[in-house]
């Protein structure tokens, strides 16, 4: 844990790991993806995608460690007024349970308080399927202040989803 993480631009060239990341069929549950991403799809968003949280309401960073990119993060769902912003977060399957993404919420808090100005952080998450997201989201110091009952559909059944809030202030 005590490797450098760095969150920075998604580039050209992460293509090959997009593909590698929004193919892998685990974490499809947890998110929206109904079938896997061609390279040309990604290519197209790569191509696309101007990086300005303020325009597009999103953001997505690499996590990179030593280097090597080990997964992405997302800031969505941006609103100005109200100075918040949802986060999703995915790791390689090879590099879960590293504290990695405990790392990457850390270094994307303080790119919150700092430079976007936000006021809070939150993001859903399924109580059945991702657990592991739970555990990483009460040690970055969120709290679970809600659950939606039967409010996300996947693999054929309603599932809860946890509401986790951290303020910034």
């Amino acid at each position: 844990m005590n490797d450098a993480i760095l969150l920075r631009a998604i580039e050209p060239e992460d293509l090959g790991f997009l593909y590698e990341i929004e193919n892998d069929p685990s974490i499809w549950s947890v998110g929206t993806p109904t079938a896997p991403y061609s390279h040309y799809a990604l290519k197209q968003y790569l191509e696309n995608q101007p990086q300005d949280l303020f325009q597009t309401k999103q953001l997505r960073m690499i996590i990179e460690q030593n280097g090597k990119s080990v997964g992405i993060l997302d800031l969505f769902n941006y609103n100005a007024n109200d100075g918040r912003a949802e986060v999703g977060i995915s790791i390689l399957k090879s590099e879960r349970g590293k504290g990695i993404a405990t790392q990457a919420l850390k270094k994307l808090e303080q790119h919150a308080r700092r430079l976007l100005n936000l006021h809070q952080l939150y993001a859903l998450v399924s109580t059945s399927a991702n657990p592991g997201s739970s555990r990483v989201f009460e040690k970055s110091g969120y709290k679970n202040i809600a659950t939606l009952p039967q409010w996300h559909f996947t693999y054929g059944t309603f599932e809860d989803i946890s509401v986790f809030q951290l303020f910034l202030d």
